[in-house]
C-alpha cells in the first residue's frame, strides 16, 4: 500500500507564483532577488496556515538557484534546486523556537552561522515560532542578527508579532502575511479536487473555505477529512452534517417567516435548532450575519462583499428586493444588543426567543408605517387635484413647518414656557399668499393631540427605562425620582439639585423630541424646577448641625445631658 500524504503537504506550493493569496509579498521577494538587494533579516507573521514557512523555503530556494528563469522563478533544474526539492539541501536551516527556546540553542545557532554554504552563494536560517524565544534568547541573538556573514539569511516566522521585542523589529524587513480569502480557499480545493478526480458541489467546497477562516492549511486537512467522509463525491449537505454547520435554509426560512409574521413557525424552526446540538449565541451570531448580508445584496454593487457561492449570492439578492431597509437596520442593532447579554443572561434561550419575537414584528410595525404613508400620500393627492378644480394653481405644497419658541440656554425659572406655531402659507402661481386648504388644517390638529397626566407620566418613565439600557443611569434616576406634573402642554419636573438641572438641561431637546413624537403632540414644552427643600439653608457650624440632628431624634439631648457632653460653637 502506497503511503498517503496529507494535501496541505503534496500540494505545497514550490515557486512563489503557486502562493495562494499573497501576492503583495511574493512580487516584494521576487523584486529583491531580481535586483539583488536582499536584506540580512526577514520577519514573517500572520496568522497560521497562511504561508509563511512556505515562502520562506522558495525564498531560500530562489537565492541559491543558478538558472534563475525570466519571470524570477527557481528553475527547478540546477544541482540546488533538485538537492533542494529532495530535501538534502544543507542551505536551509530551520529552527523551531518553541522547543528550542534557551540561550544555548541560539548560542549553537550562532556557531554554525560562521560556516559558509558548500553548493550555492547563501545560507538560509528559518525561525519559526520566534516570538517563543526567551528574553534572554533574543539578545544573545541580536548582535549576530544585526551584523551576520555575508552569506547568511534570517527569516524569522511568527504568527504574534506583539510578542516580539522592539530590538529584534528594528533589526527585520517585516511583512505582514494576510488571511486568504475565502474565494480563492475555494479556488485552490477545486484545483485539488479535479487532480485527485473528486466530484464536488461549489456550495461544499465555500462552507470548507468559511470553516478554514483564512488559512490554506486548515482547509487543506478538512478537504481530506470530507473526501475521508463522504467518497469521491463532497456534496453540500454531508459536508454541513459533518462539520456540524448550521444550513443556510434555517436563516432564508427564519427571515420568510419574519417577513410574514410567522412567529409560531419561527419557534419551532429555533426549538428545531437547539435539538439538533448547535448552540443559541451561534444561531443569533449566524442570524446577524445572514441579515448584514441581506443588507449587502441590496445594492448591486455591493453584493461582491459576500463570500459565498454564486447561486447563494442570487438567493441573497431575492430576498433583499422583499426585505424593507428599515427591517433590516433595526434587526441589526436588535441582534447587536441581544449579542452583547447573551453572557449575562440567566435564561439564554428566553432572551433569544424573545429577540425573534421582536423581530418578526418589526415587520409588522414596518407595514403599518407603510399603510399611513401611503394613506397620507393619497390625502395630498387628493387636495391638490381638489384645488385645481376650483381653478386655483399650486405650483408647491409643503407640509407646515411648526416653529416653537423656545426658552435661553440655561434659564430654568418658575415661569411657564409659551409655545406657538406658525404656518408656511401655501405659494399660488401669483405669488399670492392664500389660506391653507381644509385637509393641512386638520393634519396639523391630528398631530397635536391632546394627552392626559397619566399618559405624560408613561412617557417619561419610558424614556428613563430606554437611558437606563443605553447606560444613562444618572438621567433615568433623576426622571423617575422628579415630581412630575403637567398642565396645558407644559410639563413641570421638580428636582433635588443643580447637577440634575445641569443633567436635564443637556438632554432637553432629545428629550422633548421623543416625548412629542410618543405623545403625538408637538406643543409640549418642558421647564425645571428645584424643589424648595433643596434650597434651604444647610448647617454647617457643630452646634448648628446638633440642632438639626436633635430635631430628628431627641434622644441625642438625652445622651448629651447624661455623659455631660459639650458642643463647639
Amino acid at each position: 500500500m502506497d503511503s498517503f500524504i496529507v494535501s496541505a503537504r503534496k500540494y505545497r506550493p514550490q515557486h512563489f507564483n503557486t502562493v495562494v493569496g499573497q501576492a503583495h509579498i511574493t512580487n516584494t521577494l521576487k523584486n529583491a532577488i531580481a535586483n539583488n538587494q536582499l536584506a540580512q533579516a526577514y520577519l514573517f507573521c500572520g496568522p497560521r496556515g497562511v504561508g509563511k514557512t512556505t515562502c520562506a523555503r522558495i525564498f531560500a530556494k530562489t537565492i541559491n538557484c543558478t538558472g534563475l528563469e525570466a519571470n524570477g522563478e527557481a528553475c527547478d533544474k540546477c544541482e540546488s534546486c533538485v538537492s533542494f526539492n529532495s530535501g538534502a539541501s544543507l542551505n536551509v536551516y530551520e529552527l523551531d523556537a518553541a522547543s528550542n527556546n534557551s540561550v544555548d540553542d541560539i548560542r549553537n545557532l550562532v556557531d554554525q552561522v560562521r560556516f559558509s554554504p558548500q553548493l550555492g552563494e547563501y545560507k538560509v536560517y528559518v525561525i519559526d515560532e520566534v516570538h517563543m524565544l526567551s528574553t534572554a534568547a533574543f539578545n544573545a541573538f541580536l548582535k549576530t542578527l544585526e551584523e551576520p556573514p555575508k552569506h547568511a539569511k534570517f527569516i524569522l516566522a511568527t504568527t504574534e508579532k506583539h510578542k516580539i521585542i522592539p530590538t529584534i523589529l528594528s533589526r527585520c524587513q517585516v511583512f505582514n502575511f494576510n488571511r486568504i480569502k475565502t474565494e480563492d480557499i475555494s479556488n485552490h480545493l477545486a484545483f485539488m479536487a479535479g487532480n485527485e478526480h473528486v466530484t464536488f458541489e461549489p456550495e461544499a467546497l465555500h462552507i470548507i473555505a468559511q470553516k478554514a477562516d483564512g488559512g490554506l492549511r486548515d482547509a487543506c486537512s478538512i478537504f481530506d477529512q470530507m473526501v475521508a467522509f463522504t467518497g469521491n463525491h463532497l456534496s453540500y449537505k454531508q459536508v454541513v452534517e459533518n462539520l456540524h454547520v448550521l444550513d443556510y435554509d434555517y436563516y432564508f426560512k427564519i427571515t420568510d417567516a419574519f417577513l410574514n409574521q410567522g412567529l409560531p413557525e419561527i419557534m419551532l424552526t429555533f426549538d428545531d435548532i437547539l435539538k439538533k446540538g448547535f448552540d443559541a449565541h451561534n444561531f443569533l451570531i449566524g442570524l446577524g450575519e445572514h441579515l448584514r448580508n441581506i443588507l449587502v445584496s441590496k445594492d448591486v454593487q455591493t453584493i461582491s462583499l459576500l463570500e459565498v457561492s454564486e447561486s447563494l449570492k442570487q438567493r441573497y439578492a431575492q430576498q433583499a428586493q422583499l426585505c424593507p431597509l428599515n427591517f433590516l437596520l433595526k434587526s441589526l442593532a436588535l441582534i447587536s444588543k441581544t449579542d452583547v447579554n447573551f453572557k449575562s443572561a440567566k435564561n439564554q434561550r428566553l432572551l433569544v426567543e424573545m429577540a425573534l419575537m421582536q423581530l418578526t414584528f418589526l415587520t409588522a410595525s414596518a407595514d403599518a408605517e407603510k399603510k399611513n404613508d401611503e394613506s397620507e400620500g393619497v390625502g395630498s393627492e387628493s387636495s391638490a387635484n381638489s384645488a385645481a378644480n376650483t381653478g386655483q394653481k399650486i405650483t408647491a405644497l409643503k407640509e407646515p413647518e411648526i416653529k416653537f419658541a423656545q426658552k435661553p440656554t440655561g434659564s430654568f425659572n418658575n415661569s411657564k414656557i409659551k409655545s406657538e406655531f406658525s404656518l408656511n402659507e401655501v405659494n399660488t402661481g401669483n405669488n399670492n399668499k392664500t389660506n391653507l386648504p381644509g385637509q393641512l388644517t386638520e393634519k396639523v390638529n391630528t398631530i397635536n393631540k391632546e394627552v392626559g397626566f397619566d399618559e405624560v407620566k408613561a412617557a417619561v418613565f419610558a424614556y428613563a427605562e430606554t437611558k437606563q439600557q443605553q447606560g444613562s443611569r444618572q438621567l433615568s434616576t433623576t426622571l423617575t425620582t422628579s415630581v412630575i406634573t403637567y398642565e396645558k402642554n407644559i410639563l413641570s419636573l421638580t428636582i433635588n439639585n443643580e447637577t440634575q438641572k445641569e443633567l436635564l438641561h443637556t438632554m432637553k431637546q432629545d428629550f422633548l423630541d421623543e416625548l412629542r413624537k410618543i405623545l403625538h403632540n408637538n406643543l409640549i414644552t418642558l421647564e425645571v424646577k428645584i424643589s424648595l427643600q433643596a434650597n434651604q439653608a444647610k448647617a454647617y457650624k457643630p452646634a448648628d448641625i446638633f440642632k438639626v440632628m436633635v430635631e430628628k431624634n431627641a434622644a441625642l439631648l438625652e445622651l448629651k445631658k447624661r455623659f455631660d457632653l459639650e458642643i463647639d460653637y
